[in-house]
Parts: C-alpha cells; structure tokens; sequence
C-alpha cells in the first residue's frame, strides 16, 4: 500500500449507480416516489442495508442512540489524528427522490471504496456517517441527528416534538430500540474531527440554468420554523350570515398571502406555508379551526428575523379583525451558516484539476452540514436537479454528475486525510 498520491485514483461510475439503485429500491413505491421517513421500517431498512456496506468495506461501524450511522475506515498512519467526516442522510420526504441525501451517503461509500480499491492509506482515519432524521416531515424539524452530534439542540427540547399520529420523539425511538436517554452520549466535541464534506443535489435551478455541473457551497440559509393555530366558531354554511362568522381558514388564507409577499418583497427570503390543516373539513361548515405550517429561510439572519416579526405583526392584526385565538409556536429558529473558505477553496482546487467548472453559491435548502460546521469545518459539492425538483418522485440528477461531483469528493478527502484544513 502507498500513502496518497498527487492525483486521487478514479471513482467507480458502475459501482456508484449499483448503490443508488439498491437504495432507491428501499421505500420504493409504485407511483416512483421513495417513502422513508425518519425511523420508519424502510428508513430502519436503509440503515441495515448501511450497515452492511460499510462492514463489507472493512470499516467499522457504530450507531449512536439517536440511530445515526457511522464507520470509520481503519487504516491510517496515524490512526490518533481526528477523522476526515464525509455523508449525509438516507431518510426521506414522504413521496420523495431516490437523490436527495442518499447520493450524499452513496459518494461517501465510493470514497472509502476507492480508497480500498486503489490502496491507499492515509494519513488521517477517513469515516463515512449517515445522519438520522435530516428531513423535518416527521416531527417538524429537520438535521435532529447532525445537531445533536454538534450539540447544537438539548435532547430535551426535541424529545416531546410529536408526529402526525400523535407519537413524541421519544416514544418513537424508543419503539425502534433506540435508546431517548443517551441521546446526550451522541454529542462530539470540536476537534473530534478534521472536516466535514458532504455531497448533496441542490434542490433548485441555478446549477441547471448555468450549465455549470458543480456547485461549491459558500453558505446556508437557515430556516424559522412557524405552526400557528387560528381557531374561530364552526358554524353551519348556510344558516350563518357572513359579518357573524369567525372562519378560521379565511383567516388563515390572509396569513398564507402575507408569508409570500412579505418573502417576495425582502431580498434573498423565501417564505413557505408547506401545511394546512383544518377542522371540521365539511363542505357545509365554516371551518373553526386552522393549523398552518410555515417555513421562512434567508442566508442573512437580520432580515430574515424582520420577515418574521412582521408577519408576526400581521398574524395579531388579522385575528383581532377577525374575532380569532391564535398561537403561534416557534419550532425551530436556526442561524445561518457559512461554511469554510479553505474548504470551499479546496473544493474549487479539485474541481479545476479534474477539468471541471464550479460555482460558489449560497444553498436554500437546510443541510447536515450546517449543524456540523458548529464543531468542525464543513463544506459542500453541489450537482444539479433537473428542473430545480426536489422532494418529489420526479427528482432527477444526471448519473454522470453525481459521478462527478464524487471524483470531486474523493479528491478533496485525501488531501484533507493527508495535509489536514489548508489554509486560506
């Protein structure tokens, strides 16, 4: 065996493309979408099927209390110096893509597979993880694995988050055989590992409408998280004469209007209501109640935070108009992040040496890495979504490019396995 070489060696496109489709195949449904949400049976499923990849690459595999996967890659000259970290996430969106977070975690598997294939033993231990519950579908917040990793969330404050069905986070893991009680025992310090990288798709247009084939990741925009609760009188449709009624989902369609102008008219926000719900549901009765998911996401926190006060202004005015209690909960309010230059530059460095143009952009969409980079230096590769889809059966990503974006990767990783965080 040799240490590593100026070049990396090649990545395995066949290999690569088997992964993803053993994956897709998991959660499969006959619509094409991919079903596994966070601690399901099929995301279970994905994790064992994890698990023995990572022991036939000869790594070694632990699971934390939260159900996040790791194998570290056991050869290393200096098997002491903290781990280059390289993943994703496997669980999905309910009717998803086979893309999103598995192609992250299937570049993982191929730079571990190609550092065992060609040989090479480097001078840091390399370590492959897939993080638990990145998607918020479930319980209403997303990367819960990557931040309690990074210490960035109190296992009690996400424990009573419940799901659909009524279950809290922790009835959930506790009937999955995890283990609510440790989940403390997940937290890694800084300095535990040298950097993180992570491929993920972009979820969006720019990549696409560029024809550029990599994106390098400079930050991320972070989400605030909203449920308002609007309650009024449910009343019979006919018999009730319009000044007397108290319709919740009148009131709840104003705040919805409000979420995409207030968004439209703030540079770089993007506002979302992804959730609605309403009570009864009768076509014949005024609806009573209204319960309304809402997502507002900005790379900068300032202005993201004035959005959210107004439309929180906007929220109290409505309802006192219109005779309604409201209740708005905060779910989740994060930062956002920008990653590392130095990596951001390494990653540009190896693109370019491959013959591969890239471009440096701000990503919309929530990522593990964010919650990482609190601990570590972090950074991102991009690869473009046919048409921006994403969270949907029809997500595409082109196989070459994630082929690409992996060639990328792997570069990357050894020269931080061999030289460490470059400067810059």
């Amino acid at each position: 065996m040799s240490a590593v070489r100026e070049l990396a060696p090649s990545v395995d496109r066949q290999r690569i493309l088997s992964e993803l489709r053993a994956f897709a195949r998991i959660g499969y449904s006959p619509d094409g979408g991919i079903n596994r949400l966070a601690f399901s049976r099929a995301d279970r499923q994905a994790r064992q099927v994890l698990l023995h990849r990572l022991r036939s690459l000869g790594l070694e595999p632990r699971v934390d209390a939260f159900g996040n996967v790791f194998g570290r890659l056991p050869v290393a000259r200096e098997p002491a110096l903290p781990p280059v970290l390289v993943g994703s996430h496997l669980d999905t969106v309910p009717g998803g893509g086979r893309f999103d977070g598995a192609a992250g975690v299937v570049a993982a598997l191929e730079v571990v597979a190609a550092i065992r294939q060609h040989g090479v033993v480097p001078r840091r231990p390399v370590e492959v993880v897939s993080f638990a519950c990145e998607e918020s579908s479930r319980f209403g917040r997303g990367t819960l694995g990557s931040a309690l990793v990074a210490g960035t969330v109190e296992p009690e404050e996400i424990l009573g988050l419940r799901d659909a069905r009524g279950l809290t986070l922790r009835q959930v893991l506790e009937l999955v055989g995890l283990q609510p009680d440790r989940l403390a025992t997940a937290r890694r310090q800084p300095g535990d590992y040298t950097a993180y990288l992570e491929l993920h798709i972009e979820q969006g247009r720019v990549l696409e409408e560029t024809g550029v084939r990599l994106g390098i990741v400079e930050a991320i925009a972070a989400p605030t998280r909203l449920r308002l609760e609007l309650v009024g009188r449910a009343d019979h449709s006919g018999a009730t004469p319009m000044p007397l009624r108290r319709d919740a989902l009148a009131g709840a369609a104003e705040v919805i209007l409000a979420v995409e102008r207030l968004a439209r008219d703030a540079p770089g926000v993007v506002g979302t209501v992804g959730t609605i719900r309403i009570e009864p549901g009768a076509i014949n009765v005024v609806p009573g109640r209204a319960e309304l998911g809402i997502d507002v996401r900005s790379s900068d926190r300032e202005t993201k935070a004035s959005v959210v006060e107004a439309l929180r202004r906007e929220i109290e005015e409505m309802a006192r108009r219109r005779g309604l209690e409201r209740s708005v909960q905060t779910l989740t309010d994060e930062a956002p992040v920008a990653l590392h230059p130095a990596l951001a530059a390494l990653l540009e460095r190896c693109a370019r040496a491959r013959g591969l143009p890239a471009l440096r952009m701000v990503s919309g969409a929530g990522h593990d890495a964010m919650q990482i980079a609190r601990i570590c230096p972090s950074g991102m590769v991009l690869v473009p979504s046919r048409e921006g889809i994403s969270h949907s059966r029809q997500e595409w990503t082109p196989p070459d490019d994630i082929v690409f974006g992996t060639q990328v990767l792997l570069d990357a990783v050894l020269h931080l396995a061999e030289h460490g965080l470059p400067e810059g």
